[in-house]
């Protein structure tokens, strides 16, 4: 057989209006994605740049592209030491070669972001330094840590009745010295009810006192847990000061979805995690929690092969790890952490 020609190096020269860029960015993401060029250089002004440097940023590094299968590790430019997996991402980012409304939507975003002033970032320079500097050095646009904005909060003005029964009976927990994994899992996350009953058998099983939010949507009209767990468990339907709970010297640990805003709180009041990620970032803020700073353990799901994925998180895993975070040497050395941090 012949060798194939060498792939050529495309230089491209758009008209100085975004209008006229965009159809290039296209062509040069169809280009480097069908492997028809080796390289795209873009000739353009100091002004017009980073509008153009942002369009490319998404097609330059794709090491998903070369992995076999979703659990294969691959490396993350900049950051030699963290490995993830496309198991470890949800699409679209998941596809070497993503497409589609969803897609063509972050783009424009990434490209609207890339071409301000600056961003601003609910996070803090000590938490992740690494990737604030990486950034700082690769792109124009710099990136400014403001957080943790949860320490900007204040009391709440008045205490509901959900706040001040949840305050009583963690004190009571405080003076007996049994100590409370908090459970919430954020207000936009969607339980089965299969899973809600694998995880109220595994908390049920743990040993653990624990208090868990939940939502009415989540519920049967007949079944809402009321008085299941005895003394030893208290559910509670609703919105919660949340930050006041993680405060509570009675809780040693958070069982939650992973949000940045769950994170960072339970992070700033110095709470290990028990990670059980189900949608959009969820999955990185998890990977770095438990493989990155070490702050935490992670709950996964039982694969479904039938369903072509994940299936639920079963009441075994619940019980074994809610047991260690809180009361086991691996949840000891995520506390010690969680209070370095």
């Amino acid at each position: 057989m012949a060798a194939s020609p060498p792939l050529r190096h495309v230089a491209m020269l758009p008209f100085m209006a975004k209008g006229h860029a965009m159809p290039l960015l296209h062509l040069a993401h169809l280009l480097l994605g069908r492997r028809l060029a080796s390289a795209v250089s873009f000739f353009t002004t100091p002004r017009n740049a980073p509008f153009i440097r942002a369009g490319l940023a998404v097609t330059t590094h794709r090491p998903h592209a070369r992995v076999s299968s979703p659990s294969e590790r691959f490396p993350v430019h900049g950051v030699p030491d963290l490995r993830l997996t496309k198991a470890d991402l949800n699409p679209p980012f998941d596809d070497p070669e993503p497409s589609g409304p969803h897609w063509d939507l972050i783009c424009k975003n990434r490209i609207s972001m890339y071409s301000s002033r600056g961003i601003i970032v609910n996070s803090f320079h000590e938490l992740e330094s690494i990737y604030i500097d990486l950034w700082n050095r690769e792109f124009d646009v710099k990136m400014w840590p403001i957080g943790p904005l949860c320490l900007a909060a204040s009391e709440p003005a008045v205490q509901t009745k959900d706040d001040h029964e949840i305050s009583e009976w963690l004190d009571s927990r405080l003076a007996m010295g049994r100590p409370v994994l908090y459970v919430a899992f954020g207000s936009q996350a969607e339980l089965s009810r299969a899973q809600l009953e694998e995880i109220a058998v595994g908390l049920d099983s743990s040993g653990v006192d624990f208090l868990w939010v939940v939502r009415s949507k989540w519920l049967n009209p007949d079944d809402r847990f009321n008085q299941r767990f005895g003394d030893r468990g208290k559910v509670v339907e609703g919105f919660i000061n949340q930050l006041g709970v993680l405060g509570h010297k009675s809780v040693k640990g958070f069982f939650t979805h992973c949000g940045w805003n769950s994170v960072l709180e339970s992070i700033t009041m110095g709470v290990p995690i028990l990670a059980f990620p189900m949608a959009a970032e969820q999955k990185l803020n998890a990977k770095f929690v438990v493989d990155v700073i070490h702050v935490g353990l992670r709950v996964r799901p039982k694969e479904d092969a039938s369903k072509g994925g994940s299936g639920v998180v079963m009441g075994g895993d619940v019980q074994a790890l809610a047991r260690e975070l809180i009361l086991g040497e691996e949840g000891k050395r995520a506390a010690a952490r969680a209070g370095l941090v």
